[in-house]
């Protein structure tokens, strides 16, 4: 059922159910208001019809009688029919227009209430209201007085009063439907103009499209609003959507590309042992020839080398997939210091051509963070293995500062740099696939999982570089004060 019809059946249901209280109060206070006045009207006939009625007992050697006399009455021009009865023998005397006819009374009726009441009666097709008033001696109920008037005429007339309002009634909700209809028609000619509009942009599939409408201010108006501001959401998502599907593209081709530089060395070099071993048919340490062992030790080597390159690699992309899938850090107050004093021992023992100077490690004595000590070492160890990978016999500083609210931990070096456009993509996946990053050893991962450590941590990082001038990086992490709750 359309919105359309179920609005037109809506108000014609409304305006039915007016209209038959309506007619239903009408009908009733005419029945009420007409009825009313005639019992009235005929019972003020009946107690001045009264006075014109005489009775009294008389007893004679057969008992006793009760003589009514009625003197004359004009009952044809009051328009009402007379009627009384003698209930100690019977007689009835009847004014003249009832000729023949009886109006009829119920003795039971008299006993029990003697008092007047009203009844309607059929007499002889026609329908009476008929007054009985008692005739009373001592208390006693010895004749009735009837008088009725015809309302036959009234009883017509409500008759066609029903039809007439049901008539109309029905005719008046047919209109209003007709109207309401053709009115919801266009009432909701903009909702149409909407789902038009939305049908060209589904079948174009141009998300870029919004609907036109009328900023009128009506629901109408809000609906449009509504649809534009989903349709630019929906946009939106797509987009994100889209370069996400492509970053995953580039990711998983750049993971290949990663893992199967080692897998060639593993490979090329297995079968060179392979081919070595089995041209002397005997086991490796039966070798006598000097240069084919030391071929063999060093191919053993590259191999070992790039099965630990390759497990880096892997604990790497498992880290990034751990904070693909939300992964929150586990976070607990602890001293920085020790972490730092940690890091800066185990940095003075990699392996590295750069002087390596510390500076203010003092100036963070008893300052606490929240977070992973394990995730905090991997952080720093991975910007400062950074520093020494692109430095070559130059110097790499570490320096420490504080704020009221933040520890600033800024790393420097004299190396390589960048330009500024790469600065904007250092912190991607495998960016330093790139041949313009050089053709130092690594991953490509770093810097992507430093990232996320940071923002595990609620920190951040500041990055400047110049191309062969080196580079700093600012890392900010949050004082953790006694009041605060760690994760």
């Amino acid at each position: 059922m359309t919105i359309r019809l179920r609005l037109t059946l809506f108000y014609a249901g409304i305006l039915a159910a007016a209209l038959l209280v309506f007619c239903i109060a009408l009908y009733s206070f005419l029945q009420f208001y007409i009825f009313s006045d005639l019992k009235s009207s005929l019972k003020e006939q009946t107690e001045t019809f009264q006075e014109y009625v005489k009775y009294k007992l008389k007893i004679d050697p057969t008992g006793w009688h009760l003589l009514v006399q009625v003197d004359d009455f004009d009952t044809v021009q009051s328009g009402m029919y007379v009627q009384v009865i003698n209930l100690m023998n019977g007689n009835k005397m009847r004014s003249r227009n009832l000729g023949n006819a009886e109006l009829p009374y119920s003795h039971t009726n008299l006993e029990e209430r003697k008092q007047g009441y009203f009844v309607t009666a059929k007499i002889e097709n026609s329908l009476f209201i008929i007054y009985n008033d008692p005739l009373m001696v001592e208390g006693n109920v010895i004749g009735v007085l009837q008088t009725a008037y015809h309302i036959g005429v009234i009883n017509k007339f409500f008759t066609i009063l029903r039809w007439l309002l049901f008539s109309l009634s029905l005719f008046i909700v047919a209109i209003a439907s007709y109207i309401g209809w053709l009115s919801a028609k266009q009432s909701l000619k903009p909702i149409y103009s909407l789902i038009e509009e939305t049908k060209q942009i589904q079948s174009s599939e141009d998300l870029g499209k919004r609907v036109r409408f009328h900023h009128t201010g009506d629901e109408v108006s809000l609906l449009g609003t509504t649809i534009n501001g989903m349709l630019e959401r929906i946009q939106t998502m797509y987009a994100e959507l889209d370069r996400s599907f492509l970053n995953q593209r580039r990711f998983v081709a750049d993971a290949s590309h990663e893992l199967r530089t080692p897998l060639t060395t593993i490979t090329g070099n297995a079968e060179f042992l392979k081919k070595v071993w089995t041209a002397y048919n005997k086991p490796p340490y039966c070798l006598d020839n000097k240069s084919e062992i030391e071929i063999s030790v060093e191919s053993v080597h590259d191999i070992v080398d790039e099965a630990n390159r390759m497990g880096r690699l892997v604990n790497n992309l498992l880290t990034l997939a751990r904070a693909d899938a939300n992964l929150r850090i586990k976070k607990e107050r602890f001293e920085i210091k020790p972490i730092i004093e940690t890091v800066v021992r185990t940095a003075h023992l990699m392996p590295k051509s750069v002087i390596f100077k510390v500076e203010n490690l003092e100036s963070i004595e008893n300052l606490n963070i929240a977070g992973d000590k394990d995730y905090i070492q991997q952080l720093f160890f991975i910007f400062l293995d950074n520093a020494f990978k692109f430095t070559k016999g130059g110097l790499v500083e570490f320096k420490l500062s504080t704020t009221e609210d933040e520890i600033l931990f800024n790393i420097m070096d004299s190396g390589i740099g960048m330009d500024a456009t790469e600065v904007s993509h250092i912190f991607e996946r495998f960016y330093r696939a790139d041949p313009s990053r050089g053709n130092t050893p690594g991953t490509g991962l770093g810097l992507s999982i430093a990232k996320w450590i940071l923002h595990e941590h609620n920190g951040s990082v500041d990055v400047w570089s110049s191309l062969h001038k080196g580079s700093s990086f600012i890392i900010k992490l949050p004082i953790s004060k006694a009041s605060d709750r760690a994760d």
